[in-house]
């Protein structure tokens, strides 16, 4: 299929692209399809072939080439912040805090809401401190009540029942955090040790970051 729908309007094009999805979900056929967009591209295939001068400059899956672009060519024709505008792509790793604030289990009450303050962060996670294995998060908001500050941060911890790995998809993510109300989400590995945290408003600041300097038309915006 050669450009195909290149001439048609945006709003016929989109729906002709999600027939299209359809239709080969259901016949199970390969198709050639050669477009110029790459918006098109990313959500029409499975597979990207980019061309230069009659050669293949890079092959592989949507997610592939807008991680690892093989060349300059690859990056210019990608596109800067397309890995951004394809939220289905955007993992865990690529938002989260790589280096959140952590305590031990013996550390005592007092000390969890001195250091909340001083960091001015709500929660704080608990890892074991030879290991940094993850065991559990002490919020400020699950400290208020209690009448006995120095309890260890053991006793006023809570397990997470959501833990992310870091190749989790954000869409999951987000799906997570408003069903469930969470506002934030420690990020652990298969052996338990704790690899990050996600947090709502640190995802909105991310996210806002990438297009801080660029307005929709790609006109540098004035601070």
């Amino acid at each position: 299929m050669d450009e195909p729908f290149s001439a048609l309007d945006p709003i016929t094009r989109s729906d002709l692209q999600n027939q299209m999805l359809e239709l080969q979900s259901k016949v199970k056929k390969t198709i050639i399809f050669v477009t110029h967009d790459m918006d098109e591209a990313i959500k029409l295939a499975d597979k990207i072939c980019l061309l230069r001068d009659g050669r293949i400059s890079q092959y592989g899956t949507p997610e592939e080439i807008l991680r690892h672009p093989a060349n300059e060519f690859a990056s210019s024709f990608v596109g800067e912040n397309r890995l951004w505008s394809s939220p289905e792509y955007i993992k865990v790793k690529d938002v989260m805090i790589k280096d959140p604030i952590c305590i031990d289990p013996s550390t005592p009450g007092f000390k969890c809401l001195s250091l909340m303050m001083h960091k001015r962060v709500d929660s704080l996670l608990v890892v074991e401190p030879s290991t940094h294995r993850y065991l559990g998060i002490v919020k400020a908001s699950h400290m208020r009540g209690i009448s006995d500050d120095t309890l260890p941060a053991s006793a006023l911890m809570h397990k997470s029942k959501h833990i992310l790995d870091e190749d989790d998809k954000i869409l999951k993510v987000l799906e997570i955090m408003n069903d469930h109300h969470r506002s934030s989400l420690p990020v652990v590995g298969k052996d338990g040790v704790l690899k990050g945290l996600l947090t709502r408003s640190g995802l909105v600041s991310i996210l806002s970051a990438q297009y801080a300097t660029h307005d929709p038309d790609g006109e540098e915006e004035d601070d």
